[in-house]
């Protein structure tokens, strides 16, 4: 296979117009989402609308076909479909409309709608009484209301408060086993969709207990009247038990 060349081409701008620092911010972007960056070279501005060139070696060039192609049917990393939405939300914000073409046969990659894409519905933030879980992975502060920061996977939990009382506890848990924490928070909706956590105000924690399925199905058969003691219960339970102890491949 030989080298690629693509076409990011942004309506908004020619290349007299386009500021040398938005140039910049559009450049990194598409590094993110060709996501090839040792590979992948900055060919040239052309004229028109500002279509920006870039050329992929042949040894990445497979890959990065692999990668845009997974992006454009939805079933892409959550890092290529962040870099997608990076590059869209900066035409938006220019109120452009770009588009990704390979340079060779003139189709189009990827669409980007940016000004046209759906305005997304304004919802105050509110409160609600909520749980969190997550790992703690730092509790501090110097006043009377105590902060700390819980990891869950790839999400960070920040802007956590509570009081000291609760912060010494969580303190002897730090790094430690997964927590949840039940109070209150303060939630928005983002442009994409998405909820963010603005703040939340701890008002208890449980540890969550690191153990085996049967351990709990035992539990719940020792409970009067529960219904597991049946034997389709009994099998059920008895599959879900095998199924979590049989090795991955």
């Amino acid at each position: 296979m030989q080298d690629v060349e693509y076409v990011f081409r942004i309506d908004a701008f020619t290349p007299d117009n386009l500021p040398m620092a938005r140039l910049a911010e559009y450049l990194g972007a598409l590094a993110k989402l060709i996501g090839h960056k040792d590979h992948t070279h900055f060919v040239s501005i052309e004229r028109g609308s500002a279509q920006l060139v870039h050329r992929v070696e042949h040894i990445d060039a497979p890959k990065v076909d692999a990668r845009l192609t997974r992006i454009r049917s939805g079933d892409a990393s959550k890092e290529a479909s962040r870099a997608w939405r990076e590059l869209d939300d900066l035409l938006a914000n220019d109120n452009a409309v770009g588009t990704l073409t390979e340079r060779e046969t003139g189709k189009v990659i990827l669409p980007f709608p940016g000004r046209t894409r759906p305005k997304p519905i304004a919802i105050p933030p509110f409160r609600e009484n909520a749980m969190i879980q997550g790992q703690v992975v730092r509790v501090g502060g110097t006043d009377n209301t105590a902060h700390a920061i819980l990891q869950d996977g790839d999400t960070s939990h920040t802007n956590l408060s509570m009081s000291r009382e609760i912060a010494k506890q969580l303190a002897h848990r730090l790094y430690g086993p997964i927590v949840r924490l039940h109070g209150n928070g303060r939630f928005e909706r983002q442009g994409t969709g998405d909820w963010q956590l603005l703040d939340f105000r701890v008002d208890r924690f449980e540890e969550l207990r690191d153990q085996p399925i049967d351990h709990d199905l035992r539990a719940l058969r020792e409970i009067d009247g529960n219904g597991l003691m049946r034997e389709d219960a009994y099998w059920a339970g008895r599959k879900l038990i095998d199924d979590e102890k049989e090795p991955s491949s």
